[in-house]
């Protein structure tokens, strides 16, 4: 009898033993393991560049993300790499109109060889577009988006430019009006948000070369331009 119980005790006392091992490791599977915290940590990190990149909330701290040194640092390749040295390495006869020129990178790099006239209507963008482009006196900013008819548009003051328009009404400069004022360009890039679509339709833009981002569909065929293909959303139109 006595045998019998000291049995029952041990089994016992293994069953709990082995309920407390299976508890601590389902409690360390959820624990980082090695190096998870440093990885987290980098992770963390890069969002948190990532979210002041994008979100461009005015303090010294993203100013300092979108000086030219810094952000060619985290683009050290450029931004839009592809479109950037096509920009850049191209002799277009011309200034480059820098139509949604966002925070600049893209200006920056195409002032160090080009003129550039760089529009940008969303008014929270501006202040970093100025603030990238200081020390270049052959850029030109032009704080108005490019339309096909000049009419006044909703602008935006949200640093998320993806996000609908839910600034003040401003003023536009019709495709006329823009070439009236700045002469011919050597090239147009467009990168306005899915406005391009209309902006192409400007008869003022025949024989003119366009670099377009195109924000839906891509076209394959259109009447005034054959159609080179940069990207998988960059195209460069050559007038036929």
């Amino acid at each position: 009898m006595k045998f019998l119980l000291e049995r029952r005790c041990n089994r016992k006392s293994n069953s709990s033993a082995r309920q407390r091992r299976a508890e601590k490791t389902e409690i360390c599977a959820c624990q980082p393991g090695d190096g998870t915290l440093e990885i987290c940590t980098l992770f963390m990190f890069g969002k948190l560049l990532a979210f002041a990149t994008f979100e461009v909330k005015r303090c010294r701290f993203t100013r300092l993300i979108h000086h030219p040194q810094v952000a060619k640092w985290i683009h050290p390749h450029g931004f839009e790499p592809v479109v950037t040295r096509c920009l850049v390495d191209t002799d277009w006869g011309g200034p480059v109109w820098d139509v949604g020129s966002n925070v600049g990178n893209i200006a920056y790099e195409v002032a160090q060889r080009h003129k550039v006239i760089a529009f940008e209507p969303n008014l929270n963008l501006l202040y970093y577009l100025g603030f990238k482009l200081k020390d270049c006196p052959n850029v030109t900013v032009v704080p108005c988006a490019l339309t096909l008819d000049g009419k006044p548009m909703q602008c935006s003051i949200e640093p998320n430019f993806s996000l609908p328009n839910t600034g003040p009404m401003a003023a536009t400069l019709s495709v006329d009006e823009a070439l009236k004022k700045f002469g011919q360009p050597g090239v147009i890039k467009l990168d306005i948000e899915g406005g391009e679509y209309e902006v192409i339709k400007s008869p003022s833009l025949t024989g003119l070369k366009l670099l377009v981002e195109w924000h839906r569909e891509v076209p394959t065929v259109l009447d005034r331009w054959n159609i080179k293909p940069i990207d998988a959303t960059h195209t460069l139109l050559i007038p036929k």
